[in-house]
C-alpha cells in the first residue's frame, strides 16, 4: 500500500487511549504474515533477525480523546479528556462516540453571538462546562440509541494533503505506526545481524504505561520511540521553544519534559544520518514520549521524532519528506 494511504487509514481507525482494541485489530490484521506476538496488557510487537545485541523500535497506537461520564435528563452527555486534550479545541466540535452499536455522531454546541454577551465571548469554556449533543430527546432517549458513560469518543477527523503535507488529526502518532510498518516491509528480508523489535504500544498518551509494561519485561539493549515532536515553526510562537522545521528531516528529541534520552544513540544517530546523506535535527521541546518510560528500566533511549505543526489538534500538519527519511533512517540503524 502506498505510505499515504497507509497513514491515512491508521489515522482513520479509532483508538483513543485505554481503548485501544479497534487499531489493535488492525494492527494485528496488517502483521498477520509476521507472526505478531501481544503482551498481557495488549502491546503488539514483532522481532525479526539473530545476534545477541538487541534493539527495538516502538511508536504508540493511541491518540487522544475523551470518554462520556454521564448522560443529563435532558439527553446530553457529559464527558472527561484523555489525554492532552486543549480546551480550545473543543467548543463547536463535531463528535464521534463509540459504542457497542457503532459511531454515533455528537455535537459540541456554540452559543452563538445571539445568546451571548461580548463578556461571554472572551471567555474559554473548558470541558466541565460543556456537554454532547446527539439530538436525544431525553436520557431514555440517548440509552435506546445505544450510548452509556464510560465509552471512548474523538473529533470528526478530516485527511487532506497541502502540497508537500498531511494534515489531520492523528498523526501523533499513526505515522509512527505507518513507519514501522513500512520499515517492517524493508526489514523482513533482510539477514540482519541484530534482534530487531517492532513494538506497538498502548496508552503512551495517558502516562506512557505500555511502554512502561513492555520494557519491564523484555531485554534490548537499545530503544528508539518513533513519535512525533511540536515544531516552533508557527505564526504567534517563539520558534526558540521548539526549533525544528517540517521539511527539514527527523528529529532526534534529545530533551523534553520527562529528562534527558540518551547522548551515546545520539551521538550514534547523527553519525549514521551523516554517513548516509540523511537530514535530521537536534533539539528539545516540551511533553514526552515512550523514551522516557524505557529509559527508566535502565535501558539506552532515544526518540526520533516527525516535526509536527499544531500538535493535539484537529489540524496536525507534517511533511511527507520527513516521512520517508524517518524510514530510511531507522533502516539504517537496523542495519548497522
Amino acid at each position: 500500500m502506498e505510505l499515504i494511504e497507509l497513514i491515512k487509514e491508521l489515522v482513520m481507525v479509532p483508538g483513543v487511549s485505554g481503548f485501544e482494541e479497534p487499531i489493535r485489530r488492525y494492527l494485528l490484521e496488517k502483521l498477520k504474515d509476521v507472526e505478531p506476538r501481544m503482551d498481557s496488557v495488549g502491546n503488539l510487537y514483532v522481532t525479526l533477525g539473530e545476534g545477541e545485541k538487541s534493539i527495538a523500535f516502538m511508536a504508540h497506537m493511541d491518540e487522544i480523546g475523551f470518554v462520556t461520564t454521564h448522560i443529563e435528563d435532558e439527553g446530553y452527555l457529559r464527558f472527561s479528556p484523555i489525554g492532552g486534550v486543549d480546551d480550545r479545541m473543543l467548543y463547536g466540535r463535531l463528535v464521534e462516540i463509540f459504542t457497542d452499536r457503532g459511531i454515533i455522531h455528537g455535537v459540541i454546541g456554540l452559543i452563538p453571538p445571539h445568546l451571548s454577551t461580548a463578556e461571554d465571548r472572551k471567555k474559554l469554556p473548558t470541558w466541565k462546562d460543556l456537554a454532547i449533543d446527539v439530538g436525544a430527546r431525553d436520557k431514555k432517549d440517548a440509552m435506546d440509541m445505544g450510548l452509556r458513560p464510560i465509552q471512548p469518543g474523538r473529533w470528526k477527523k478530516d485527511f487532506a494533503i497541502l502540497g508537500k503535507y498531511i494534515v489531520t488529526r492523528g498523526i501523533d502518532d499513526r505515522v509512527g505506526c505507518a513507519i514501522l510498518l513500512a520499515l517492517l516491509e524493508r526489514l523482513r528480508e533482510k539477514k540482519l545481524n541484530k534482534k530487531v523489535t517492532l513494538i506497538w504500544t498502548i496508552q503512551e498518551e495517558t502516562g506512557l504505561r505500555g511502554a512502561d509494561a513492555i520494557s519491564a519485561k523484555m531485554q534490548f539493549d537499545e530503544v528508539y520511540a518513533i513519535d512525533t515532536m511540536t515544531s516552533g515553526a508557527m505564526p504567534g510562537v517563539p520558534y526558540h521553544l521548539s526549533p525544528v522545521k517540517p521539511g527539514e528531516g527527523p528529529a532526534i528529541r534529545f530533551i523534553d519534559r520527562r529528562g534527558i534520552s540518551s547522548g551515546f544513540l545520539k551521538d550514534k544517530v547523527v553519525d549514521i544520518a551523516k554517513q548516509h546523506g540523511i537530514p535530521i535535527q537536534l533539539s528539545i521541546t516540551g511533553g514526552s514520549t515512550d523514551a522516557a518510560a524505557v529509559f527508566n528500566h535502565g535501558i539506552r533511549a532515544l526518540p526520533i521524532c516527525i516535526p509536527v505543526k499544531y500538535t493535539h489538534s484537529p489540524v496536525e500538519m507534517s511533511h511527507i519528506g520527513d516521512i520517508k527519511n524517518t524510514i530510511e533512517l531507522l533502516e539504517k540503524i537496523a542495519e548497522a
